[in-house]
């Protein structure tokens, strides 16, 4: 029932949606011009529709309700409404054709079939008449029919179909032939009840027949009332060949016989026309969608490219490879880091640069030879040469800030003080609901099988393993309760084996460290749960308990063997008494020192604790399984030691101009660490996806090693090298060394790790999603205008397929009545009735009327709608092409047939030379004249002309394949040059060669692209805005990926290729850029397949085929087991873009696609180069290009060789350093050059921009006259003019420039000190070194900030902290041996005046400060105080100073001591400047060793954090503590301080 319910509510949604389309053709039709005859006639007739009012009422009767046959009666109703009044020929005639016409259009557009039956339907006879005498008569007859008494036997069908049923509905229908049934079956001796066991339904046939049907109710089928009599015997059944009456029957079965014969050819018609019409869409297809092609079958097709490609060439060749001081292998972070940093730029308050400036500032150098060779005094006049470029500065500090401010921050800034019991309690406390369980290792011997053997009530097995799952959420240093759960546990069991097991877990318990213990405990409960999961509830069969019992037992074999007992346990003896819960639960909030239950493997002195465990494990690491993904803790550096305990915030002075080299180094540092600690994760997890055993700890150290390779493989060491730039750069920042003494590679490798965890920021996330709904909406937009934009192209194209429609109409009428014309003259040569002058005389409507036979054959012309699709479409194209010529006719010549039309115009010309004859007058004589030197003129040109055309041909093809305006309209104006285009003066049209046509095509689709983009220009600007992703232009055969960045210039496309592998014995050439060995193709580190596969399974064909299968997302080859590197290279001019789409394979579907968005991006090249071959804006400056060589824009006149002579005349003018450059170098054609030019020499004279160009060519100029006093002389004096040399440049950014030989000279000395980083060469004029950020300005004014992180900006920072601090320390001391009378302020601040720009001045005030502040903090008390705390202090410095037996300076560079090293003044009780006089002797030692201005700020602000503790803690008790940047501490060591909050650690130094 439901299914028929949903069929009919389908059939009634398909009836709506057909009479909403009816309603819609006949409101058009209602509203035509002069409809008002058809919408309502005098003469109405009930069996037909005569007018539109008629068709409306049926439309609402649902007459018009049965799919395809209502359709085709409603086509056949509206064209009777027209047709009536063409047959009657009256005065709506004409209205009534063009209606119908337009109303046929409807049909067609919906159905060509329903346009033909509505031109072909004829009212019937009689129907036609205008008055009412055959309607009376229609009438009289049709009564007198039904009148006629009808015998039994005759037809039940005519019975059924009597009267006038023209109105009725099926169902009205049904229910009369139901009356009818009944009747018919009385009349045959039956009753009238019997017809009640049947059913009717009534069917209408094409033609408007309808069928009435009988159903029984065993639902048997009965055609005819005569049936249901014989089914109930009431009739008997008619012999085949007999009846009543011959002649009838005879004309029944004709009539018969026309029906089908007439269904028959309806049929073939419909077919006949849905084959047209697919023939014809199949005929107009484009070529590319009837014959697609895989890229496969491009990859080596033979063509050149794949050729090329295959021996690993690039083409074409690509304009940038590298840039100077970056590999080429550290391209593609250099790309990503500068993407990230233009693209969140306003998120991090950064102002974007330009790619080149950007790679000059990662590879920058400073001037250390003009530096050293300064003298003192004059070293702070150095040039910003000299000093961090300020866009590294900038962009660092706003990484660091985004990065310390963001939440995400506290997952990695603890990491590098991370233990395993740290990670445990951050799960337990940062995800409560669903903490990952890791396994925990065995720590203590125990014979599982036996264990396992041993029966044991149920319920008492629950009893003590619940009360062990008491241990899981207690801390290690909470031992009270989880001793007691462990009692607890002994005294409910009653298996021995357990028993013992717990007691020697018991025999490492010691007050606040019950770390073993646990482990011990949670490890027995696993395997307890595994074992027997029948306890948790589990149906499970006994079989399988048994099964899983040994499985376990063996499991837990293999772990036995790595544990060894130092003793034998007593088990009577074990003493279980000790702190009560009472007493524990006090200190469940307190530290402890010894929170780390996995502490043993970690790389950290040992507790005395843990050396007296009775359980340890095997001394053989290659066997050892790791238990924790925590790695190592490294040393603290001399970063970490200034910094204070808790996170840095933003804004302070840790965060700063001064002090953010280290400070990145250690936020570095931290980032590292975490990922390294994610990288063991992932180890860990696959090998237990796998259900692999545990890696080992020497696999795991080894895997940390190489952890470079595996995080930041791309701008990470080669494989195989014994650098690591990464940690290399991070240990050089926090060993506070100067970050210009990194090189490029270590630069991008710390900007890559910052950014790395950027990605992770949730304001980096906010600003994604923001983008991320605004493109949405902005997509929608852009949508709608593509929609519009579409709909605007179909709307023209159906006004063209309009126009080819009447053109073709057009065409036929006129090609007819020509032809009765010229019927009509040679009819008249044989009567003379008419003379020949009368017939051209007479009009088409005169002929056309002139008898019935003519006027029949013109009305049944084609109708502009009765054309196909394939004739449709070549008129169109050719009224297409008529529009982009601008031409009323276009004629299409081929080449041959234009060099014939020049012949045979030569040749009429010289007959009309010939046929003057002889000269009789001075006209005469002129006319033959002037007609001598056309023809010479032309046979002048039609000697140059083959060449001309050559080359316009050419041009027209690539312009063609280029596909931009300006190239189109160049070439179609060269080919117009070319004599390849003319006017037609035979039809007063135009002529033109097929590849004219083609272009002029092509440029008029470029001028839409053009229009459509130019429309879209504001939306896709709003939708660039809307950053998420760089998203590639598009992809080649060869799957290499084409990029273009929104920051980037507009004329560069990066080009991303997969190199070749080849053999390594066989050395690729230097050009066969793309074939590499695997070795030199693979990055990173190499997988580790142990994780994923079993041991095996490796030589296994299975095994082999799947880690080739799985290699293919390194290589397509499968045969790296590495990441691959990757090929990059960059299209900058607008020659190389043209180059690279015409090397674009048009029936690839991938390349199609490219070569589309390579045509807009040169078309916006083209704009950008303002139309003209000359770029100014990215050229010379025009006082060295001169005006001439600027305004010169002739190509034909420039050479490509021969400029010998000239260059070597202009290498002599230079100096012999700058000769030695262009030694070897003779000619400057094909020679990069680099030019320099000033846009506003008069507000910014010591700003320049430099370009890239080529040179292309060169030619002699004459050197232009000079004005003046100096053209006076000359005139007195003539000299013959000099010619002076010019270079033609190709300039990257697109356009050409003329320069003089000065300036090609220096430009390509210029370029070659540029890109090979000649030492010396500096621009000290270059944009990068003039950057200014104007959305952040962390590096203060525009004026200091190049100079921000100087010893001058230091000192500056220095008299500022102590002004702050003075007076405060002054208040609480009573010998003030700083300032007052003494003056050693005052010689302190005057010396930081003086020489502050000095870097030893700096660090001697930084000194004395330090010593000035101590004085006022009262040192380390007096005497007294010292001999009553002595033993108190000989305690903490034996603890701190391992025994006594090292100073603090030899406490600084011991690395295990290192970890207890604590130069923060921490808790309530703070005395003075530092906490000791180790203290105090680790800090001079740091500052004297310091060799950069960043550590002495950090210094710098340690003392004064201390300072400010001690002011805070020497207030009057009842003042509580000041709350500062840092948080005070309560612990004792390195970092017991940290921030004190739910979740946080509190153990991480």
């Amino acid at each position: 029932m439901a299914d028929d319910a949903a069929e009919a509510a389908e059939k009634e949604a398909r009836r709506k949606k057909h009479r909403k389309r009816m309603n819609k053709i006949l409101v058009r039709a209602w509203n035509l011009p002069d409809a008002g005859p058809f919408q309502d006639t005098s003469h109405p007739s009930e069996t037909e529709a005569r007018d539109l009012t008629a068709i409306g009422k049926n439309l609402d009767k649902g007459v018009y309700e049965h799919g395809r046959t209502g359709w085709e009666i409603f086509a056949t109703d509206m064209g009777l409404v027209y047709n009536r009044h063409i047959i009657r020929k009256g005065k709506h005639t004409s209205t009534a054709k063009n209606h119908l016409d337009q109303v046929v259009g409807y049909f067609t557009k919906i159905d060509p079939v329903l346009g033909n039956l509505a031109i072909k339907s004829k009212p019937k006879p009689g129907d036609t008449s205008s008055d009412g005498t055959s309607k009376k008569n229609s009438s009289s007859s049709t009564k007198r029919k039904n009148n006629v008494k009808e015998s039994p036997d005759s037809s039940p069908k005519k019975k059924v179909n009597v009267g006038n049923n023209g109105s009725l509905t099926l169902s009205q229908r049904e229910k009369r032939a139901m009356e009818l049934l009944a009747s018919y079956l009385e009349e045959s001796g039956g009753e009238r009840v019997q017809s009640e066991n049947f059913r009717c339904k009534v069917i209408q046939r094409p033609g408007g027949r309808f069928d009435s049907i009988f159903f029984s109710a065993e639902n048997k089928r009965f055609k005819s009332m005569a049936e249901v009599a014989r089914f109930l015997n009431l009739v008997i059944a008619p012999t085949r060949g007999q009846g009543g009456n011959n002649k009838t029957s005879g004309r029944t079965k004709k009539d018969t016989d026309k029906r089908k014969l007439k269904r028959e050819l309806d049929k073939l018609m419909r077919s006949k026309v849905k084959a047209a019409k697919a023939l014809d869409e199949h005929n107009n297809e484009d070529v590319v969608d009837n014959f697609p092609v895989s890229d496969d079958s491009l990859w080596d097709d033979g063509s050149n490219s794949s050729k090329a490609h295959k021996a690993g060439l690039i083409v074409p060749r690509s304009d940038i490879e590298s840039f100077p001081g970056i590999p080429t292998h550290c391209i593609p972070d250099m790309l990503m880091v500068w993407d990230f940093l233009c693209t969140f730029g306003r998120t991090l308050s950064l102002q974007p640069i330009e790619l080149d400036d950007f790679a000059a500032a990662l590879s920058f150098r400073p001037l250390t030879e003009l530096k050293n060779a300064q003298p003192a005094e004059e070293q702070q006049q150095l040039p910003p040469q000299s000093h961090i470029p300020v866009y590294l500065s900038e962009c660092h500090i706003a990484l660091l800030r985004l990065l310390v401010k963001d939440p995400t921050s506290d997952f990695w800034w603890w990491s590098v003080l991370e233990t395993p019991e740290m990670v445990e309690q951050e799960d337990e406390y940062l995800n409560p609901g669903d903490k990952k369980r890791r396994a925990a290792a065995a720590v203590v011997k125990i014979d599982m099988e036996a264990l396992l053997s041993v029966e044991e009530d149920p319920a008492v097995t629950r009893k003590w393993l619940q009360a062990l799952e008491d241990v899981r959420t207690r801390k290690p240093d909470n031992s009270g309760p989880i001793k007691s759960a462990v009692k607890s546990a002994i005294a409910q069991t009653t298996n021995q084996h357990v028993k013992m097991y717990l007691k020697k877990a018991m025999r490492t318990w010691q007050a606040k460290s019950a770390g073993l213990v646990k482990r011990a405990v949670v490890w027995l409960l696993g395997r307890f749960r595994e074992a027997r999961p029948d306890l948790w509830g589990r149906n499970v069969s006994e079989e399988e308990i048994a099964e899983q019992k040994k499985l376990v037992a063996a499991e837990a074999a293999l772990e036995m063997d790595n544990i060894i007992e130092d003793a034998v346990i007593d088990d009577g003896d074990l003493n279980l008494e000790g702190d009560s819960d009472e007493e524990s639960d006090s200190d469940d909030d307190e530290g402890s020192d010894n929170e780390d239950e996995y502490a043993d493997q970690v790389d950290t002195p040992t507790s005395p604790s843990k050396q007296a465990c009775s359980v340890t494990l095997k001394e053989n690491d290659e066997i050892t399984p790791v238990t924790t993904f925590v790695p190592a803790k490294p040393v603290p550096s001399v970063v970490d030691l200034l910094l204070p305990p808790a996170k840095p915030v933003s804004p302070s002075d840790l965060v700063h101009a001064l002090t953010w080299p280290p400070v990145i180094g250690a936020t570095s540092c931290r980032i590292f660490q975490w990922y390294k600690r994610r990288r063991n994760e992932v180890d860990d997890s696959t090998r237990e996806l796998r259900q692999l055993r545990p890696m080992s700890v020497a696999e795991r150290r080894r895997r940390e090693m190489s952890a470079s390779l595996r995080i930041l493989s791309e701008c990470g060491d080669p494989l195989g090298s014994s650098s690591n730039n990464v940690e290399s750069a991070i240990n050089h920042l926090c060993e506070g060394k100067g970050y210009l003494d990194l090189n490029a590679v270590q630069r991008l490798c710390i900007l890559r790790i910052l950014i790395e965890a950027a990605y992770d920021t949730h304001h980096v996330q906010l600003s994604i999603e923001d983008n991320f709904k605004a493109r949405i909406n902005s997509v929608k937009a852009l949508d709608a205008e593509e929609r519009r934009a579409k709909k605007a192209a179909r709307e023209e194209l159906a006004k063209i397929e309009s126009a080819a429609r009447e053109r073709l109409a057009t065409e036929a009428r006129e090609t007819f009545i020509e032809k009765k014309r010229q019927e009509l003259i040679e009819d008249i040569k044989d009567t003379q009735e008419y003379s020949v002058d009368f017939v051209e005389s007479l009009n088409n409507d005169d002929i056309i009327d002139l008898d019935d036979d003519t006027k029949a054959e013109y009305e049944a012309l084609p109708t502009p709608e009765s054309f196909n699709k394939g004739e449709v479409n070549a008129v169109v194209k050719k009224i297409q092409e008529e529009t982009a010529f601008g031409a009323e006719k276009l004629t299409v010549l081929s080449l041959k047939e234009i060099e014939k039309r020049g012949e045979d115009y030569l040749k009429s010309l010289q007959d009309d030379l010939e046929s003057f004859g002889e000269v009789d007058s001075r006209e005469t004589s002129a006319k033959i004249d002037r007609l001598r030197q056309k023809i010479t003129k032309f046979t002048d040109q039609m000697q140059t002309l083959p060449e001309d055309r050559s080359s316009a041909i050419e041009a027209l093809t690539d312009a063609i394949e280029d596909g931009t305006v300006r190239t189109l309209r160049t070439a179609i104006k060269d080919a117009k040059l070319a004599r390849l285009s003319g006017d037609d003066e035979a039809n007063g049209g135009v002529w033109a060669l097929d590849l004219m046509r083609d272009a002029s095509l092509e440029l008029k689709n470029a001028e839409g692209r053009k229009r459509v983009t130019e429309a879209q220009k504001d939306l896709v600007a709003k939708l660039n805005k809307c950053f998420i992703r760089t998203e590639p232009l598009g992809r080649d055969r060869y799957q290499s990926s084409f990029v273009h960045f929104d920051y980037d210039k507009s004329s560069r496309v990066w080009a991303e290729r997969d190199f070749i592998l080849c053999n390594e014995d066989s050395a690729p050439s230097t050009e066969a850029v793309l074939l590499r060995s695997a070795q030199s193709a693979s990055i990173g580190a190499p997988e580790k397949y142990d994780d994923f596969m079993n041991l095996d399974d490796r030589n296994q064909p299975c095994g082999k085929s799947f880690l080739s299968f799985a290699r293919q997302e390194y290589h397509h080859t499968g045969e790296l087991s590495t990441l691959a590197r990757h090929h990059w290279s960059c299209y900058t001019t607008d020659r190389s873009l043209r180059v690279l789409v015409k090397h674009l394979h048009g029936k690839c579907a991938k390349e199609n696609a490219l070569k589309e968005v390579l045509k807009k991006t040169l078309e916006t090249l083209a704009l950008a180069a303002g139309g003209g071959d000359a770029n100014p804006a990215n050229g010379a400056s025009p006082e060295d290009a001169g005006p001439d060589a600027a305004a010169s824009t002739g190509k034909t006149d420039f050479l490509s060789s021969g400029d010998e002579e000239a260059f070597c005349q202009e290498k002599e003018r230079l100096s012999k350093d700058d000769a030695d450059v262009l030694k070897g170098i003779s000619s400057a054609i094909g020679r990069r050059i680099r030019l320099r030019r000033i846009p506003d020499p008069d507000r910014a004279p010591d700003v320049a921009e430099y370009s890239m160009a080529t040179i292309t060519g060169w030619k002699l100029e004459k050197a232009p006259h000079s004005n003046g006093a100096e053209g006076e002389a000359s005139e007195e004096a003539p000299e013959p003019q000099a010619s002076l040399p010019i270079w033609r440049l190709g300039l990257d950014d697109g356009g050409e420039l003329h320069v003089p030989a000065s300036e090609a000279v220096e430009g390509i000395m210029r370029a070659i000190k540029w890109s090979t980083e000649y030492p010396g060469y500096v621009e000290y004029d270059a944009p990068l070194l003039s950057y200014r950020n104007g959305l952040g300005r962390f590096c203060g004014r525009a004026a200091e900030a190049p100079s921000s992180l100087t010893p001058q900006a230091f000192a500056k920072q220095l008299i500022k902290r102590e002004q702050d601090l003075y007076m405060p320390l002054k208040n609480r001391t009573f010998e003030n041996n700083w300032g007052g009378k003494a003056g050693a302020r005052q010689a302190w601040v005057s010396s930081l005046k003086e020489c502050g720009h000095t870097f030893e001045a700096v660090r001697e005030g930084l000194l004395t400060l330090e010593n000035a502040f101590f004085d006022l903090t009262g040192g380390f008390g007096s005497i007294e105080e010292r001999n009553e705390e002595e033993p108190k202090k000989e305690d903490e410095l034996a603890a701190q100073s391992n025994g006594g037996a090292l100073s603090g300076k030899d406490l600084l560079y011991d690395n295990t001591s290192r970890f207890d090293i604590e130069l923060e003044s921490l808790g309530n009780e703070v005395t003075g400047l530092w906490n000791s006089s180790d203290t105090r002797e680790i800090f001079q030692e740091i500052i004297r060793v310091s060799k950069t201005v960043s550590i002495l700020a950090l210094g710098l602000d340690l003392i004064c954090r201390n300072a400010q503790a001690y002011i805070n803690r020497t207030k009057s008790s009842v003042v509580q503590a000041k709350v500062t940047e840092q948080t005070s501490g309560a612990y004792v060591g390195r970092r017991r301080a940290a921030v004190q909050r739910p979740g946080a650690y509190t153990d991480f130094f």
